[in-house]
């Protein structure tokens, strides 16, 4: 039988690389790299000329170990990543776009392979896993993600001071910031519980809800956020409950001053205003001859009475903004404006009544803590029976501080077009590299694993023989790569 050892030792002798050497760093790798051929597309050229994309990467074995720092799993989640820069996962996010939507010029491997491997990992997380075993997963990979110091809480003890029933409302540590992540789909609503989030706020001063919403279930992830603070809690668990409607009858003013103050709190508060009426033509410039305005969302071209969104914000910009004595020529003034009812909401159930409700905000006005924590605790959301909050996606997105920060699309065809933006370069210096890498493990382990009985010496020999011609072909293609990345480093 064929000394495998020997053969390879002679062919490598002057590197100084042996066999089991390289046989050493081939099994270091095996657990944690998988060769995948990444999809195969035809792409049009010319008339009747086509090329296909065949790229080879590494695929990460998926683990929740990504969130923990100081494993194996966690440094090599870094490592694939480390590339992408940003300090925020908005700014993370612009980056990796930078690499899928265009094709950035100067772009380095890392930068290359970071990208589409961590596209690969969510990608793999939407199309593999449930919203809440994916979300798991999730957490994991943005502390990885994100490296250092950040972590992914899995119980209270994870938290100085935490004393929450269950699973906290913390579930990662992101650079010092708590986020509570959601994996969600495009409808999915935002839930937890209400007597967690109390608690939370006895040892936390904040929370960020960070949501991932799938969009058409595997193309892409949709990421907005908002923050939650016990300043603003009332925002958050009430404002977004009320159901808005209609007064009934006008609010009336005889003095201009306090017309104008009253239009001045409604344009502060965003609140809706159906009707504005004086009691003679000639306020607006615009509108002379008009002395009642009716709110209408679809007014365009100009009807009798109706006013466009745009010309009732001018118009209450011009009121506030009136000389009062001039303004008091146009009485008697009258508004018809929306109220909100907490009567029957989400709201009333957490709070209970809205006597609560403001007892809560005047604590927080006195910026009194251990006060708004004691009302808090008064709550049917916060027990004896506690209760779940849930935020439809309008809701949730209706909180004033919520944003969006960012949109990946990783589906096939997406991706497709991003390894044609960069086909060649990867060609060239990356899929050589794992391709022979892949090659020369299945060989080394047919060679090994082989039968006896049934693979007769000199089939088993020829496995050894094709290994060392991979490893050839390896030395060949890792050259040829690094030579690539230090003429990057000599440019930077």
């Amino acid at each position: 039988m064929v000394d495998i050892n020997k053969m390879v030792e002679g062919y490598f002798d002057q590197a100084g690389l042996s066999f089991n050497r390289l046989l050493g760093l081939i099994e270091e790798q095996m657990d944690v790299l998988d060769q995948i051929s990444l999809m195969q597309e035809k792409m049009n050229l010319d008339p009747g000329e086509t090329k296909s994309i065949d790229i080879k990467f590494p695929k990460i074995r998926i683990n929740e170990d990504f969130g923990k720092m100081g494993t194996d799993d966690r440094a090599i989640i870094e490592k694939f990543t480390k590339n992408i820069a940003g300090s925020t996962l908005e700014e993370k996010l612009a980056n990796i776009n930078q690499i899928l939507t265009t094709k950035k010029e100067g772009a380095t491997i890392g930068e290359i392979l970071s990208t589409m491997v961590t596209c690969e990992i969510l990608s793999s997380i939407i199309t593999q896993y449930t919203e809440s075993a994916g979300g798991f997963i999730f957490e994991g990979f943005l502390a990885g993600l994100f490296g250092g110091q950040s972590v992914q809480i899995t119980k209270p003890e994870d938290i100085p001071g935490m004393d929450a029933k269950g699973k906290p409302i913390t579930d990662v540590v992101l650079n010092d910031k708590h986020y509570s992540l959601k994996l969600l789909g495009a409808t999915t609503g935002v839930k937890g519980s209400f007597n967690n989030m109390v608690e939370h706020f006895k040892a936390v001063n904040h929370v960020i809800y960070l949501d991932a919403r799938r969009i058409d279930k595997d193309q892409g992830l949709q990421f907005g956020e908002f923050t939650i603070t016990l300043e603003g809690f009332l925002d958050v668990f009430v404002t977004p409950f009320l159901k808005t409607v209609w007064k009934k009858d006008a609010d009336r003013f005889e003095d201009a001053a306090a017309f104008q103050q009253k239009v001045s709190e409604l344009k502060n508060s965003n609140v809706g205003v159906k009707r504005i009426s004086f009691g003679k033509k000639g306020f607006s410039t615009q509108l002379p001859g008009w002395t009642t305005f009716d709110f209408s969302p679809k007014a365009g071209v100009l009807q009798e009475g109706k006013i466009s969104p745009q010309g009732m914000s001018q118009l209450m910009d011009e009121i506030i903004s009136a000389d009062p004595e001039e303004l008091q020529k146009f009485a008697n003034f009258s508004v018809i404006y929306a109220e909100s009812k907490f009567e029957g909401t989400k709201a009333e159930k957490l709070f209970g009544s809205y006597g609560l409700v403001e007892d809560i905000k005047q604590a927080i006005k006195d910026k009194n803590r251990e006060e708004i924590l004691r009302l808090l605790e008064l709550t049917p959301g916060y027990g004896p029976v506690p209760q779940q909050f849930e935020f439809t996606r309008e809701q949730a997105e209706s909180i004033g501080n919520f944003k969006e920060i960012g949109t990946l699309m990783i589906g096939k065809e997406y991706m497709l077009n991003t390894f044609a933006m960069y086909a060649d370069l990867l060609k060239a210096t990356i899929s050589p590299v794992y391709e022979q890498l892949q090659f020369f493990t299945n060989n080394i382990n047919d060679y090994f694993l082989g039968v006896s009985g049934e693979e007769a010496p000199q089939d088993r020999k020829q496995y050894a023989l094709d290994a060392i011609t991979n490893a050839k072909e390896l030395r060949v293609a890792t050259d040829a790569a690094v030579k690539k990345i230090e003429a990057e480093g000599s440019t930077e």
